[in-house]
């Protein structure tokens, strides 16, 4: 451990929410995309709509699983799951890569607060 931060608990937070469950979705899309027809109302807002999962649900669920699985210091934590995220962000964005990389960084921190409030009500 570098300055008590749980590696572990970041990696498995990253790998759940960046790797199993895009590719989940990413299923669900194949599935959902080849079950609409064409001239279905849906057919056209489906495609929206996957997008935006895709972006919004992998950061908030890495913040919230890396703030259950951190041992101490969850904010460090949620930081570090967020920097990952917009690396990985600005990585694969093809344009302006700067902005689609605040999306994983203000989404971590969405899922943090989730955890919090979750916690709070217990």
């Amino acid at each position: 451990m570098i300055f008590n931060i749980d590696l572990k608990a970041i990696l498995i937070a990253f790998a759940l929410s960046y790797g199993a469950i895009t590719l989940v979705l990413q299923k669900i899309t194949f599935a959902l995309l080849t079950a609409l027809l064409p001239d279905t109302p849906f057919y056209g807002f489906a495609p929206v709509f996957l997008v935006v999962l895709f972006l919004l649900f992998p950061p908030v669920l890495s913040g919230y699983v890396v703030a259950k699985l951190a041992r101490n210091r969850p904010q460090l934590h949620v930081l570090l799951s967020g920097l990952l995220g917009a690396a990985l962000y600005a990585i694969f964005s093809k344009s302006n890569a700067l902005i689609w990389s605040l999306i994983p960084l203000v989404l971590t921190w969405l899922g943090f607060a989730v955890f919090v409030w979750l916690n709070k009500r217990h």
